[in-house]
């Protein structure tokens, strides 16, 4: 009787045995399922990630030249009114050294503009 009791209890700790193993055998499924969805996830922002990377870094580049752009038009826009002032002076007899010393000028550039738009334009005025 013992020894049936005995094999009674080894059967029931096999089952018991036997019932645990698959639970953490489907378990074990269960999170190495899990953990290939996660995996894929990562890889897929990954992914966009490294295409927004190159997205900010195209835009980035984009937003450079549109800078430097600016800084030329900004750096254009002055000397442009420089000139202008420039020749509005000539045309009144201003001489040569005011226009570099209030224009900001080059004696080249002084002496172009009072040659177009100074003496030369009243010397043609006064023939006629």
């Amino acid at each position: 009787m013992m020894l049936y009791g005995l094999y009674s209890l080894v059967g029931l700790l096999g089952i018991v045995l036997l019932f645990t193993s698959y639970r953490f055998y489907r378990l074990s499924r269960s999170q190495a399922s899990q953990i290939s969805t996660l995996q894929q996830q990562l890889s897929a922002l990954c992914s966009a990630a490294v295409g927004s990377d190159e997205r900010i870094v195209r835009f980035e580049q984009t937003l450079m030249k549109i800078r430097e752009q600016q800084n030329s038009m900004d750096l254009g826009q002055p000397q442009q009114q420089s000139y202008e002032h420039a020749i509005r002076l000539a045309r009144k007899g201003v001489d040569i050294n005011q226009l570099i010393d209030n224009c900001n000028l080059s004696e080249e550039e002084a002496l172009l503009i009072t040659r177009l738009h100074g003496a030369q334009r009243q010397s043609v005025t006064d023939l006629h």
